[in-house]
């Protein structure tokens, strides 16, 4: 009796073990691998394309991308500091963003000067973050575009061409994912091996068939 119950569950594993997961092709190399797979479909790096056109929507809505500077100038004026501010807010209520920030100007003058005057603006609006208490770590990138995209294709003066644009860039290094980080998945795993389980008295049996 034991022998044909050993057979059946030997059967009954092979069938399954031919089964596979639903949507997963078995002679792919990344099959069974369940742990990295969990993990990939988790993370906001694999998700990048969906979840970054997200998290950029997102910061667009909630708050202005850009300020404008005054011609030949990369101070910041009561307004840009205003706009600043508002980006600061956001990025500390949402820890795991970074950003990267460009620097524009317009068509007037040399197209060199005009790159060393589009990177003073990236780094003067930078600078304000940092003071705003957004962590360097999370500024990707601060560069200039110094006159090759212009908001309105003119020559002359032009205030909307003279900004710094600060964009959505990614997320922080270990997040993977909304509600989850390296810190929160290292405090359940250590719940997880330190929880005791009780281990059954000597001689207690368990009946099959109930009783």
């Amino acid at each position: 009796m034991r022998y044909l119950t050993l057979i059946a569950a030997l059967t009954g594993t092979t069938i399954l073990a031919g089964c596979g997961e639903a949507g997963i092709d078995r002679h792919n190399a990344s099959w069974a691998l369940a742990t990295q797979n969990n993990h990939l479909v988790q993370s906001a790096e694999y998700q990048r394309g969906d979840f970054l056109r997200e998290v950029r929507a997102q910061f667009a809505a909630d708050t202005p991308d850009r300020v404008t500077f005054a011609f030949d100038r990369s101070s910041l004026d009561a307004a840009a500091r205003r706009t600043l501010d508002a980006q600061a807010k956001w990025l500390r209520e949402n820890p795991n963003v970074r950003v990267r920030i460009a620097g524009h100007t317009d068509l007037v003058g040399g197209e060199s000067y005009n790159d060393r005057l589009g990177l003073r603006r990236a780094r003067a609006a930078a600078r304000y973050l940092l003071r705003r208490g957004v962590a360097r770590g999370r500024i990707d990138t601060v560069e200039s575009l110094g006159e090759s995209q212009p908001v309105v294709d003119t020559e002359s003066r032009e205030r909307q061409n003279r900004r710094t644009v600060t964009q959505v860039a990614g997320f922080t290094h270990g997040f993977v994912g909304e509600g989850m980080d390296g810190r929160r998945a290292l405090l359940m795993y250590q719940r997880y091996v330190s929880d005791t389980v009780e281990k059954p008295s000597v001689g207690t049996t368990t009946s099959p068939g109930g009783s």
